[in-house]
């Protein structure tokens, strides 16, 4: 049977949608796209074409809402929180890449959180239990990550404190999850200083370096409803405290399709470093249906402004960087064979590379970042006060058939 393929104006026109939807479409995995050879252009099967339009198409009736309730881009809850609008990322009205400029991560904390300095102080630290000894020991040759989910439910047994409803007691323990998973990351005894400041003493940052390393950790501290997220508030709707609201924000950003993408990004680095020809690799790649990943996000079709703003700081702190230099080569190369641009992702996995920083970094700086913001969604779905309970439609046989 013949397979119809369209051109990506043929297809934009059927959808009635622009080319830069059109990629978008791609990149959230609506649409499959084929590389033609000798060409930069891409094909797009007519039959996906037909089926994507009349998913679009969809009527708003009662029952086609919930069919579709839960499918990327639809509302589901609301939140103060976080806006995604025009290409521009905001927590609380105020714009993350000025943030990313100036704020550390307990400033933008302290914004999501709508609260002052008094859970942030000194002596506000997990404590050091025998068991949470012990589960330190143990995770001791983790990655980062796993590291986490061992040492939360062991320092939560005895955190009594956590289980207080009472908002003020909600903060506090806000603070001292996230300083325990800070300290987890870095292998140290938890400790008040800033984030970026214990990171940087870690991983033995220089000083002019430092100020990427708070950014990337502004930027990565909340994104709207994403599976993590969205994981951490049906948690917490539960009326389970925080520490289990983060676990389950933690499992699900651990996954290779939300942050760690990381880990499939620093493969493809590691793949590509040492290529003579980074255009003819990239479209084996993709001849082979290899998925590039790192590259485009369906909420940022002209680029990710995370991205953005964290290879700029890149560029204005280490300009003669190799690794920022092969990154750039990289990104161009990709963008030249299929038309998008370097997400978070790619951004956080080069300035692992560049600084110099451990394995799994990039993984550990998206999830110290993200613990603030799934803080935030815990407190403010604690305030709503209802269990998040989706119905499911039934598909499988009927009763007596």
């Amino acid at each position: 049977m013949t397979i119809e393929l369209l051109n990506s104006g043929e297809a934009a026109r059927r959808l009635g949608v622009s080319a830069a939807t059109l990629y978008a479409y791609v990149s959230r995995g609506l649409l499959r796209s084929e590389a033609v050879d000798g060409s930069r252009e891409r094909r797009y099967r007519a039959d996906d074409v037909v089926r994507l339009k009349r998913r679009r198409d969809v009527g708003r009736k009662a029952e086609a809402i919930a069919n579709h309730a839960l499918d990327f881009g639809t509302p589901v809850l609301e939140s103060a929180l976080t806006l995604i609008e025009d290409g521009r990322l905001h927590y609380r009205g105020v714009d993350a890449a000025l943030l990313a400029r100036t704020a550390s991560l307990e400033d933008v904390a302290r914004l999501l959180w709508n609260c002052d300095d008094r859970p942030f102080a000194a002596d506000n630290l997990p404590p050091l239990t025998t068991a949470l000894r012990r589960a330190w020991i143990a995770a001791a040759a983790l990655s980062p990550p796993d590291r986490c989910l061992v040492l939360l439910p062991a320092a939560a047994a005895l955190d009594h404190p956590s289980w207080v409803e009472d908002r003020s007691a909600m903060l506090e323990t806000g603070v001292r999850v996230l300083r325990l998973l800070t300290a987890a990351v870095t292998a140290r005894p938890p400790s008040p200083l800033p984030i970026h400041e214990q990171l940087a003493v870690a991983w033995r940052v220089p000083a002019d370096r430092v100020p990427v390393l708070r950014a990337v950790l502004v930027l990565l501290a909340d994104h709207e409803f994403n599976a993590s997220a969205f994981a951490a508030r049906v948690v917490a709707s539960t009326g389970a405290n925080l520490y289990g609201a983060i676990m389950a924000g933690l499992a699900a950003l651990n996954g290779p399709r939300h942050g760690g993408a990381t880990r499939r990004v620093a493969a493809m680095f590691d793949d590509l470093k040492g290529t003579t020809d980074l255009d003819a690799d990239l479209g084996r790649m993709l001849r082979a249906r290899v998925y590039i990943p790192g590259f485009g996000h369906p909420l940022y079709p002209d680029g990710d402004v995370r991205a953005v703003t964290l290879m700029a700081m890149l560029r204005e702190t280490m300009p003669t960087s190799p690794e920022l230099a092969f990154a750039e080569r990289l990104a161009a190369a990709v963008e030249r064979l299929i038309d998008r641009k370097p997400n978070v992702d790619f951004a956080n996995v080069a300035i692992e590379r560049a600084l110099g920083l451990p394995k799994d970094s990039a993984l550990a700086l998206f999830l110290l970042g993200r613990t603030v913001g799934w803080i935030a969604h815990a407190l403010e779905q604690a305030a709503h006060g209802a269990l998040i309970r989706p119905r499911a439609r039934y598909t499988g046989p009927r009763p007596g058939a």
